[in-house]
């Protein structure tokens, strides 16, 4: 993986399926000994009502509403402990429906000049296309999907875009999505506890796999 160029990377991993925001609470967190009392009480909480629920501590960013649960982070130290707390969440919690869930995984890159950063939108999206009938086109915004290499259900899908974070510099988003029950079938979350506890390792290698063919690709 390279990393010398790295300004910014982060980790969210996304549920869908039927939740109750108010459980969500810090202090619910805190009285299941899934994050310490003082984390708790120095919680940023951004709104707590029945239907969402956004909260951050100085490593995690929490967001619930009635269909979406994200638990994210910026910092890779924190990568797998907040993977422990989807877990512990979840476990708890595993009459929850959950019928689908990504992995992301964020990077923003610094280009070391302009030229390099204008070479590597022409690398990914050829202009060739688009000289004759656009003004000065440019890359804004690319998504590639590929199906799964295992047996679930799902795709991986890669966007790549120009960094709002480092200037010049580029941004690459790896979801890794699985897809394991209908709706109308869902009747807990056992499903995504095995797969994030089984696939982890395979998730985060894949993701540095395609970082790295981007970023090299002759």
């Amino acid at each position: 993986m390279i990393t010398d160029q790295i300004v910014i990377q982060g980790l969210s991993i996304v549920l869908l399926g039927d939740f109750n925001p108010k459980i969500f609470q810090p202090a619910w967190f805190a009285q299941e000994n899934l994050i310490r009392a003082p984390e708790a009480e120095a919680a940023d909480i951004k709104i707590i009502n029945p239907e969402i629920v956004i909260f951050e501590l100085e490593w995690l960013e929490l967001q619930v509403t009635r269909d979406r649960c994200l638990f994210g982070t910026t910092q890779e130290a924190y990568y797998e402990v907040v993977r422990d707390l989807c877990l512990g969440t979840f476990k708890l919690l595993r009459h929850t429906p959950i019928q689908k869930m990504g992995i992301n995984r964020n990077y923003h890159f610094r280009m070391n000049s302009v030229e390099e950063w204008h070479a590597f939108g022409h690398k990914v999206a050829p202009k060739e296309l688009w000289i004759s009938v656009l003004k000065t086109p440019g890359l804004a915004s690319l998504t590639i999907q590929g199906m799964r290499e295992d047996d679930l259900k799902g795709y991986i899908r890669v966007k790549v875009e120009p960094s709002k974070r480092a200037h010049p510099g580029i941004y690459i988003q790896v979801n890794d999505h699985y897809e394991v029950e209908e709706a109308s079938t869902s009747i807990g979350c056992e499903k995504i506890i095995n797969i994030i506890e089984s696939l982890w390792n395979k998730s985060k290698e894949k993701a540095e796999l395609i970082i790295n063919n981007i970023l090299n690709w002759k």
